[in-house]
């Protein structure tokens, strides 16, 4: 009977811990279209080079999943992000005299840009009633096309002078870090929020420059800010974001003899709006 009584207690103790904790599953799913109002600039000795701003579309998916709900202690929560995006940005800047044989004219014209995102994070979601609370940590990939659009302006003597564009294709991978939260208002609607910084861990631009041809820059990392805050009613659901994107200079890749190419220090701010539709 003594034997029976250990074993009998060391299975309780070992099932308690399995009965309190379990796979959540999806708690959340949705789609939704976006807007954005996006800059894109690049400096050089504290000089600004170029400006590219306007407004991108885009749609994307995301789902949140809880993969260890605990009955006091928090759950552990896996969101991914997929997004498409687009459109065309007015360029306001410099040629670049290296490549076209030219001094640096100034210009104006279109930058073509298309791409995707994939985001994943991991976070402890706390019950701190009435709110919930979710420090958070995940990667992210990012790539772009940027295709500057040919164009033409008058160099120094008035003449006309035609300026050809040319091709960009960008990549980068980079941690977020930050903490969200929630808060019920009534049985239908939620708020939430979220905020933190990222960094760019990997980034590389293939650039196709006209007259030299493909080359490969590898511009550094800087810290930036991301930020959302919104509500679900229902199934409706709308949120207001921010996300930033920071390079510094990369190193200078020679071409030719004297020629050297470098991606300048470049900065990206994005301001957009999400209206989507919740499944789940």
């Amino acid at each position: 009977m003594k034997t029976l009584r250990i074993v009998i207690i060391l299975w309780l103790l070992g099932a308690t811990p399995a009965k309190a904790a379990s796979f959540g599953g999806v708690e959340e799913w949705y789609l939704y279209p976006s807007l954005q109002y996006f800059t894109w600039e690049e400096f050089s000795n504290g000089s600004r080079l170029l400006k590219e701003s306007g407004v991108l579309a885009g749609f994307g998916a995301a789902v949140h999943i809880n993969l260890l709900r605990t009955e006091s202690v928090g759950d552990l929560m896996l969101r991914g992000r997929g997004e498409l995006f687009g459109g065309v940005a007015d360029y306001d800047g410099l040629t670049t005299g290296a490549t076209l044989g030219l001094e640096e004219l100034p210009v104006k014209t279109g930058t073509d840009y298309f791409g995707a995102k994939q985001e994943a994070d991991v976070g402890w979601r706390f019950p701190v009633a009435p709110v919930a609370i979710e420090p958070f940590a995940g990667l992210g990939y990012r790539w772009w096309l940027r295709s500057i659009r040919n164009s033409s302006t008058r160099d120094n003597s008035g003449n006309l002078v035609r300026v050809q564009g040319y091709d960009e294709w960008w990549q980068t991978v980079y941690t977020r870090l930050g903490v969200r939260g929630s808060h019920p208002v009534g049985r239908e609607l939620k708020m939430f929020a979220e905020g933190g910084a990222k960094y760019p861990l990997y980034s590389r631009n293939e650039a196709d420059f006209p007259g030299v041809g493909n080359v490969i820059l590898e511009p550094g990392g800087a810290w930036s800010g991301f930020a959302e805050v919104g509500f679900r009613y229902r199934s409706f659901r709308q949120s207001f974001y921010y996300e930033g994107f920071r390079f510094s200079q990369s190193p200078t890749v020679r071409v030719g003899k004297g020629v050297g190419l470098l991606q300048p220090k470049s900065d990206s701010d994005i301001f957009g709006i999400t209206v989507g539709w919740a499944f789940r």
